[in-house]
């Protein structure tokens, strides 16, 4: 009995240990990207990657590093390896901005995304994140060290949690950008957001519905409550779309993002989404 009390006491010891390990320390991660835009019209991107990483939500960013070219690729399997040093507490987030290689002209963004560093590490650090203008990211573990995964992992639900539910959610958003400057006057813009959700990362997007617009603000509370079947065996994604409402011209992008609709589950259907150019939106349970 004593024998098997000590092997208890170790296994805790063990899995307190691995627990604070990952609440501050070291990532060593690579890239693959699949599917991504094409922005050469005479061939095929050349793609390559900066990564940056925040410690504020995205208001400031400070640069890790730039991976190499890959020639004529639209699925590149990037080789570079990137460490970066993280503390759970400071709410830490990884940005990839994802660029076409031109020699003649100024690069053209291929795509963008923030991915949350606790979300890829309660992930078990291998995530697949969609990139706003198409396409997606794979962001793995280049630890030798860490046990290999095959495919991304969900953030664990919480217990009791249903197989599937209908979800019910608002939106709101902070720190949007502005398209209705006058000179050098900046303006308010009236944004608006139309959501989409997907099954897994490369199906046809399904309309689930759009706000009503709010005036005058870059910082909307949209009163609409949304809604979405979920069902937690399925890779569900949402992909958030806002404009700027405008009646003399078409609509602005003022930036879009995607979600796990899993996450937002896990999360207690609380979760922030930083966006790509500017800004956070919200989901909140309504």
């Amino acid at each position: 009995m004593a024998k098997f009390a000590h092997l208890c006491v170790l296994a805790l010891c063990v899995v307190l240990s691995h627990s604070a390990a990952l609440d501050k320390g070291k990532i060593k991660f690579k890239v693959s990207g699949r599917n991504l835009i094409d922005k050469d019209t005479a061939g095929t991107s050349d793609p390559y990657y900066e990564v940056y990483y925040s410690t504020d939500g995205g208001k400031s960013k400070s640069k890790i590093g730039r991976s190499d070219t890959v020639n004529d690729q639209e699925n590149p399997d990037w080789g570079n390896t990137f460490e970066y040093s993280f503390d759970r507490k400071q709410n830490p987030y990884l940005f990839f901005h994802v660029y076409d290689e031109d020699n003649l002209r100024e690069d053209d963004t291929v795509g963008r995304v923030w991915i949350n560093v606790a979300d890829y590490l309660d992930k078990g650090q291998v995530v697949n994140a969609n990139l706003d203008k198409g396409g997606y990211l794979t962001v793995k573990s280049a630890d030798s060290s860490a046990t290999p995964k095959t495919g991304a992992a969900g953030i664990p639900l919480p217990v009791g949690t249903p197989d599937s539910q209908t979800l019910r959610f608002k939106l709101s958003a902070t720190n949007l950008p502005t398209k209705d400057d006058v000179g050098f006057i900046p303006g308010k813009s009236d944004p608006y957001v139309i959501v989409t959700s997907t099954e897994g990362l490369n199906s046809k997007e399904k309309d689930v519905g759009r706000t009503a617009t709010v005036s005058g603000t870059r910082n909307p509370s949209w009163g609409d409550v949304l809604t979405f079947q979920w069902n937690k065996n399925k890779d569900q994604r949402l992909h958030f779309k806002i404009y700027d409402d405008d009646t003399l011209r078409e609509d602005d992008k003022l930036g879009q993002g995607w979600i796990e609709v899993n996450d937002f589950v896990a999360k207690g259907q609380s979760y922030t989404l930083v966006l790509p150019k500017r800004g956070s939106l919200t989901l909140t349970k309504a």
